[in-house]
C-alpha cells in the first residue's frame, strides 16, 4: 500500500491496541484467574485438532490447503511483492492474508518448513484460547461441552444413505460422494452446505478462527466480560482473515449497536474504537478490486429452491428445534443473541457468493457458533433419564458424529505428503483446471491508484513440474 493510506491503517492498529488495553476492566469472569490447568488442557486440544487437520503435515492435508500453501510460499519467498503472469494477463495476489503474515515473516527468516510450523503453532493457539472460554462461559462440565461443541455437524450421513438406498435399488454401484457434506448435490443442483466444525478446521480455518473469535466475543459481551468497544476493532482487523465470515458477524455488531442507540453509543472510548476500525477500509477496499468474476446470484430465484431450501434446513440444524425447545435452558444473556443467530442460518441460504456457495459456508460461522454452543450446554445439562427429550438429544449427537468422524478417519489413515514450494498459479491451475482465479488474484490494471502500486518484481508463471510427487490421492497428471 502507499504510504499515506498504509499509515491510516497502522493507526487503526494502534488504536486497537489501545482500545483492548483500555478496555481491559476487570469485570468478574475475565477478573477470574486463570486456570493454568485449563488453559494448558485447552491449548493442547487445539494444537491436536490442527494437527490433525493437516497443518505442519505431519497428517494428511485436506486439498484446499494445496492452494493456501502455495499462497504461504509465494509471501515467504517474495513478500506481499508476489506478482503473477496468467494467459497474457498480469496479475496481483489480493486474498484473505490475514492467517499468513505472522508465518510468513517468521518463513522468511527461517524458511519455508518454519512458516508452516508458525502457522500450526498460531492456529492453534487461537482455537485452543476459543475452547478454553467456550469451557469456562459453559457453567458445565468442560470436557462434555467441547465435545459436543467439536462435534457440532448436521445429519448429512442419512441422506447420503438414502442415495445410496436408491442407487442399489437401481442395481446401480454405491454413489461415488466427494465429501460426505455435499450430499445435497444428489437430489439438487442448487449448493448449499452449513460445514460441520471439524470440517472447517480441518478445511477452512483461516475463514472458521475469526467467527469463531466474533462467536466467543459476543458470549463474552453478553455476560458483561468484555466491553463493546473490543467488538468494533476485533471486527476491522479480522476482516483481512475472512471477509466472508465477517459478513456473518456483522448483524451482531449491529445488533450490539442498536442495544446502546442513541445514549451510550456516543460515549467517546466508543467514538475512539469506531474511528479505529475505520482506519482499516483500506483493507476492505483491497479485499474488493476486481472481484466481479466471482459468482453471485439469488438462488432463491432458481426453481425448486424451496425443496432443496427445507431439505437443507432439517438435516443441517436440527439443533435449533433441541434449543426452541428447551428455551427456557437457554441463558437469559444468550436468549436475543441465539434469536438473531436462527434468523441468520434462516435467511442466508437464499443467496449465493463463489463457485461452491462460499457464502453458506462462510457467512454461517460465526451463526452457527452460537447456535453450537447453546445446543452443547442443552445438551450436557439435560439428565441421561431416558425421556423422550434426552432420547433426541442423544440421537442427533450420535447421528451427526459421523461427519466428524469422517474427516478425522481420512485424516489418520491417509498418508500425510511434504511441503511444497510451488507457486499460486501452479497450485491453482493443478486444482481447478478451468475456474478463474478471482478468489485470490486481481488484474493489475484494476488496482485504484491511491491504493497501492504495482510491484516491481518479476512476476510468478506456471511451473512446469510436480508439486506433491507423493501425495497418496492425486492423479499422476495433477500432482
Amino acid at each position: 500500500m502507499k504510504w499515506p493510506v498504509a499509515a491510516l491503517v497502522w493507526a487503526g492498529c494502534a488504536g486497537a491496541i489501545v482500545t483492548a488495553w483500555r478496555a481491559r476492566a476487570a469485570r468478574a469472569l475475565m477478573a477470574k484467574p486463570v486456570n493454568m490447568t485449563t488453559l494448558a488442557l485447552s491449548l493442547c486440544f487445539g494444537l491436536t485438532l490442527c494437527a490433525l487437520g493437516g497443518e505442519g503435515h505431519f497428517f494428511y492435508t485436506m486439498r484446499d490447503w494445496l492452494v493456501r500453501d502455495a499462497v504461504l510460499a509465494d509471501l515467504v519467498r517474495n513478500g506481499v511483492a508476489a506478482s503473477y503472469r496468467h494467459d497474457e494477463t498480469l496479475y496481483m495476489l489480493r486474498a484473505p492474508l490475514g492467517m499468513y503474515l505472522l508465518p510468513s515473516l517468521i518463513g522468511r527468516m527461517s524458511g519455508l518448513y518454519a512458516a508452516h510450523l508458525a502457522l500450526l503453532v498460531q492456529n492453534a493457539t487461537i482455537i485452543g484460547a476459543i475452547c478454553y472460554f467456550i469451557a469456562g462461559v459453559a457453567k458445565a462440565n468442560k470436557a462434555a461441552i467441547l465435545l459436543v461443541f467439536i462435534g457440532f455437524s448436521g445429519l448429512d450421513i442419512l441422506p447420503i444413505l438414502v442415495a445410496e438406498a436408491i442407487e442399489m435399488a437401481k442395481g446401480e454401484p454405491f454413489m461415488p460422494f466427494n465429501h460426505i457434506e455435499w450430499w445435497g448435490e444428489y437430489f439438487s443442483d442448487i449448493r448449499m452446505q452449513y460445514s460441520s466444525h471439524l470440517a472447517l478446521l480441518f478445511w477452512a480455518l483461516n475463514h472458521m478462527a475469526p467467527g469463531w473469535l466474533f462467536g466467543i466475543l459476543s458470549l463474552l459481551y453478553v455476560r458483561g466480560a468484555v466491553a463493546f468497544v473490543i467488538l468494533p476493532v476485533s471486527f476491522a482487523a479480522t476482516l483481512l482473515w475472512s471477509p466472508l465470515a465477517m459478513l456473518g458477524a456483522a448483524p451482531f455488531l449491529a445488533y450490539f449497536a442498536l442495544e446502546l442507540f442513541p445514549r451510550r453509543l456516543f460515549a467517546r472510548e466508543i467514538l475512539i474504537a469506531v474511528a479505529s476500525s475505520l482506519c482499516f477500509l483500506p483493507i476492505a477496499v483491497y479485499l474488493m478490486i476486481d472481484n466481479g468474476g466471482v459468482a453471485k446470484e439469488w438462488l432463491v430465484l432458481r426453481e425448486g429452491f424451496l425443496q432443496r431450501y427445507l431439505l437443507h434446513m432439517l438435516v443441517e440444524i436440527p439443533q435449533a428445534a433441541i434449543v426452541l425447545y428447551a428455551w427456557r435452558i437457554v441463558e437469559p444473556c444468550d436468549r436475543r443473541l441465539l434469536a438473531l443467530a436462527l434468523g441468520l442460518l434462516l435467511v442466508l441460504p437464499l443467496y449465493s457468493v463463489g463457485l461452491y456457495n462460499d457464502f453458506a459456508m462462510r457467512a454461517s460461522i460465526a451463526p452457527l457458533f452460537v447456535l453450537s454452543f447453546a445446543f452443547a450446554r442443552i445438551a450436557v445439562l439435560t439428565p441421561r433419564d431416558n425421556s423422550r427429550f434426552a432420547t433426541a438429544i442423544s440421537t442427533i449427537v450420535l447421528i451427526s458424529a459421523a461427519t466428524p468422524l469422517v474427516e478425522v478417519k481420512t485424516a489418520m489413515t491417509t498418508a500425510s505428503f511434504d511441503v511444497s514450494d510451488c507457486n499460486f498459479i501452479t497450485a491453482w491451475r493443478k486444482n481447478e483446471i478451468t475456474a478463474a482465479p478471482g478468489n485470490y488474484l486481481a488484474r493489475i490494471e484494476t488496482i485504484p491508484t491511491w491504493l497501492m502500486s504495482p510491484q516491481e518484481a518479476a512476476p510468478l508463471s506456471r511451473e512446469d513440474r510436480k508439486c506433491w510427487p507423493d501425495h497418496p490421492l492425486l492423479e499422476e497428471g495433477l500432482k
